[in-house]
């Protein structure tokens, strides 16, 4: 049945359901059977098929207009049903397989470099999104120390990326080649939000979860504290860090 939904010849199935049966080596009666069944087999066919293929339409809307617009929407997609990734019974895992299929073959990024890129920001903001909610840990306070940690909201994400992906849409997919640096996270109501920071601010909040800020700033050579105590300050009021934990 796989084979029957993620094979490519389309025609040549509809043709004869029964070959596929007979490629998997099923005894005659079933072949007949494929046969017999030829029209509900197509239905069940392209129902299975549009189950798989709405949420990498849905999740990647821009991926989909940049390869549409070179006709490679259809060849990418298959790529990925050929490579029988989805073991997963939820839909949700559907797009981070096809992410992750993206990753593993590099499939289009010698002609599109940024392409893996493009994909992962729009299925980030998803994710982040959907993340689930936790209770914050009690050992945390609100106004950052020098000799503090950070600890981001859970829901929260720091990616670089090599092109600015954040601003591509259905209309301009291509991005600008320029490094990019950003905070994903979810504001107080609950709504995504993408801020784009500097590469040393980026640096220290990676740095500062696991060592005390003066010393992430220091190996960083950012000179005065005092600004990003600010920072980090509006950043816990708008909801991207979940507060600050003493190492002293």
């Amino acid at each position: 049945m796989a084979a029957l939904v993620l094979d490519a010849d389309e025609a040549a199935i509809e043709a004869d359901p029964g070959r596929v049966a007979l490629h998997q080596e099923l005894p005659g009666a079933d072949q007949r059977s494929f046969r017999d069944q030829g029209p509900a087999m197509m239905t069940y066919r392209e129902l299975a098929r549009m189950s798989l293929l709405e949420p990498l339409e849905t999740m990647f809307p821009v991926l989909k207009s940049l390869l549409e617009g070179a006709d490679s929407w259809s060849d990418c997609v298959q790529g990925f049903l050929d490579a029988r990734l989805v073991r997963s019974g939820h839909y949700r895992d559907i797009a981070p397989a096809f992410l992750g299929w993206l990753a593993a073959t590099r499939w289009g990024q010698v002609r599109w470099p940024f392409l893996l890129e493009l994909a992962h920001a729009e299925l980030l903001e998803v994710l982040v999104a959907r993340f689930p909610d936790s209770a914050r840990p009690e050992d945390l306070h609100v106004n950052p120390g020098p000799e503090d940690l950070v600890v981001l909201d859970p829901a929260t994400q720091v990616v670089s990326y090599t092109h600015a992906v954040h601003h591509s849409s259905l209309e301009a997919p291509i991005p600008e080649a320029r490094p990019a640096h950003l905070l994903a996270f979810r504001d107080e109501e609950g709504e995504v939000r993408l801020m784009e920071l500097t590469p040393a601010t980026s640096a220290l909040l990676v740095q500062a979860q696991t060592r005390p800020l003066a010393e992430a700033a220091a190996v960083l050579n950012v000179p005065d504290l005092v600004p990003v105590l600010s920072l980090l300050h509006d950043l816990r009021c708008d909801g991207a860090i979940a507060g600050f934990r003493s190492t002293q």
